[in-house]
């Protein structure tokens, strides 16, 4: 019922299209037979265009979900055609090309002799790009929230949480379900805490009481700050700031380590205080403009400055200024010593020194700058009062003085009776050396003598003969005989006397002098080595000597000798402990073009580990009272290392014999 107007159901039909703000179109065999105007707008070509044109000719080739456009109108028109109204959107293509999104609303028309598909389409374009911008402001929104470095939620003037980070979930070991179905109300979170036994530090006896005094908190519509301590120990700072026209922003923020550092803070300061006050030397620290920050009670002990007189901050000139005027720094122009000493201060350079006060009193003065990340932050300054060290120095001085004294006379006396020792040795080494030489001498010149006695006796014996002329010529070639063999006999004894006279005398002259001359280390070994042979013979020793001929050396023979006898020695004392079959190896080869090595090995009954380290020691011995002096091996020590030039050191294992090794320049070293 329309009134006074009278309009058939075509007309008024065709109004409502004419009029309609979406595109109409209606489509019969996969064509479209009408449309309105605001079809021709939307897609950009007259009504003659659209009413030759399919669904097809208006789509972009895909659409959203990438399938082809074709088979999916296909689709929507057969379930049209089935009575299945739907409404979905598309990516619609206008006659320019262009693409843009449409919302589709597709039916079925049927009037019993035609079956007609009635599409509405509206752009949606605008409302996508809105969509879209609220979706990416949305997204950033969220960003922030989940990149905040604590929890954070948004509440609406209902106290209905509508937005937040998983932060907050985390820190309040929320239910995530809470979140997921709905935006849960604040009053639901907070009985989830207290449900746990959370918030007790609010008072109340009961959960409904700790309840209202929160609810009270937030609804007061008031900025608000608390802490809460969580069952695990972790410190929660919650802060509320209410928003204009209603709601409220949340932060929590985890303060655990803050306040644990501000706790340490506070305990180190206590301590810091207590060290400042039982420090013994006075302490000062003054900023980088040279104003005092900390001190200590002995930093107005030791300089006597008046407690009225230091406060924070008073500047550094204010206190040369009082020790100037006390006559700190000795006579003169106080305002120039306070100016030189400030400058010097300015220069921040690090010292120590000491100054003697008016009052007697030493103080050492110790200051280094403070630096921060490069940059200069301050001065640190203490002061040690070290009179009665100074004191301590200056009699512990005298006394090291007269020391040194007696030190030094009782040192020139050991050096004394060392020398007469030493001197001792060497005399005792020769005459033990001069009678193993008369006892080795007596046996060929013993058997010459003997030889040369028959030889007379059998000589007068044949001259009775001839005088009595019973001679026969058996008789004269026994004689002969016997004259050659005693004379061979004779000359072998004689020689074998004046070559160990030789040597002898070889050994004795280069001991007696100790003078430098070239010789042939085998020579000079084999020489000493002769003139021990009955020592050696006596202890049951065998010796091998094993030196290359062309071993000429330029040094002190009479030394060496020294050093080869005080080793045989040393084996026939210390190596041997009644052990038969001893033997006593000497080994010499080139170490390169300046150096020879020579080993000198028993295979006697060892050193002990624990003595191996001061077998050259002075005066150390293990046969004591018993033929030790504890002076042969350090004889041989002092010779090798210093008049030879060379290094010695020994090798041994208990039960295993001993091996001196000694590394001697063919050249020896100049004398100082």
């Amino acid at each position: 019922m329309l009134g006074t107007i009278n309009l058939s159901k075509e007309a008024l039909y065709r109004a409502m299209v004419e009029l309609a703000l979406d595109a109409l179109l209606v489509l019969e065999d996969a064509k479209f037979v009408d449309c309105n105007p605001s079809a021709e707008k939307m897609f950009g070509v007259t009504r003659d265009v659209l009413l030759a044109s399919t669904p097809i000719d208006f789509s972009a080739p895909t659409q959203l979900d990438g399938r082809d456009s074709r088979s999916v109108v296909n689709e929507h028109i057969a379930r049209a055609k089935e009575g299945q109204s739907q409404r979905f959107e598309w990516l619609s293509r206008r006659a320019d090309g262009s693409f843009f999104n449409s919302e589709v609303c597709i039916s079925l028309l049927d009037d019993g002799a035609n079956q007609r598909i009635i599409l509405v389409i509206r752009d949606i374009s605008e409302r996508k790009c809105i969509e879209n911008e609220s979706r990416i402001q949305s997204e950033k929104f969220q960003t922030l929230l989940d990149n905040f470095p604590g929890g954070v939620s948004l509440m609406d003037d209902s106290l209905r949480i509508v937005a937040w980070n998983h932060a907050l979930i985390r820190m309040l070991d929320l239910p995530v379900g809470m979140f997921e179905s709905s935006s849960p109300f604040v009053r639901d979170v907070f009985e989830a805490n207290i449900a746990r036994g959370e918030f007790t530090e609010f008072g109340g006896e009961t959960k409904e009481e700790r309840l209202n005094v929160l609810m009270a908190l937030v609804q007061r519509m008031e900025p608000y700050i608390y802490e809460r301590t969580r069952q695990d120990g972790s410190i929660i700072e919650v802060c509320g700031t209410p928003i204009d026209g209603g709601g409220f922003v949340t932060t929590c923020s985890d303060v655990t380590v803050k306040r644990k550092i501000e706790k340490e803070y506070k305990r180190q300061s206590i301590f810091l205080k207590a060290v400042l006050a039982n420090m013994p030397q006075g302490l000062s620290v003054f900023d980088e403009e040279l104003h005092l920050q900390i001190w200590n009670q002995g930093f107005l002990n030791v300089l006597d400055y008046e407690p009225q007189s230091i406060y924070r901050g008073v500047p550094f000139v204010d206190l040369l200024s009082i020790m100037a005027q006390r006559g700190e720094y000795g006579e003169g122009d106080t305002q120039q010593q306070v100016k030189s000493r400030l400058a010097l201060a300015m220069q921040f350079q690090a010292h120590q020194f000491e100054r003697v006060r008016p009052n007697g009193h030493t103080h050492l003065v110790q200051g280094k700058p403070i630096h921060e990340e490069g940059k200069l932050k301050g001065f640190v300054t203490t002061y040690t009062d070290i009179t009665k060290q100074k004191q301590v120095e200056l009699a512990l001085s005298s006394a090291n003085e007269q020391l040194e004294r007696s030190v030094a006379e009782r040192t020139k006396e050991l050096r004394h009776t060392q020398d007469d020792l030493i001197r001792s040795e060497k005399l005792a080494a020769l005459g033990s050396l001069v009678a193993g030489v008369a006892h080795e001498l007596n046996t060929p010149i013993g058997n010459s003598l003997l030889t040369s006695s028959t030889i007379r006796e059998k000589t007068i014996a044949f001259a009775r003969q001839v005088s009595e002329g019973a001679v026969r010529r058996s008789d004269l070639n026994t004689f002969l005989n016997d004259a050659e063999r005693a004379s061979e006999l004779i000359e072998r004894g004689l020689t074998s006397a004046a070559d160990l006279v030789s040597s002898f005398k070889q050994v004795a002259v280069d001991q007696a002098s100790s003078k430098r001359r070239h010789f042939q280390m085998a020579k000079v070994c084999s020489d000493v080595i002769a003139t021990m042979m009955t020592k050696i013979r006596q202890a049951g020793l065998s010796i091998e000597l094993d030196i290359s001929a062309n071993i000429e050396m330029d040094s002190y023979p009479g030394p060496f000798d020294q050093v080869i006898c005080n080793l045989v020695d040393n084996v026939i004392l210390h190596g041997l402990n009644g052990q038969s079959g001893a033997h006593i190896t000497i080994t010499a080869h080139l170490v390169d073009e300046c150096f020879v090595e020579l080993l000198f090995a028993d295979n006697g009954v060892g050193i002990p580990e624990e003595n191996v380290a001061r077998i050259f020691d002075p005066f150390f011995t293990t046969k004591l009272g018993r033929g030790g002096s504890g002076l042969g091996l350090n004889i041989v020590y002092n010779i090798v290392t210093s008049l030879l030039g060379g290094k010695i050191k020994v090798q041994s294992r208990e039960g295993k014999g001993v091996t001196f090794v000694l590394t001697l320049p063919l050249v020896a070293p100049l004398p100082e």
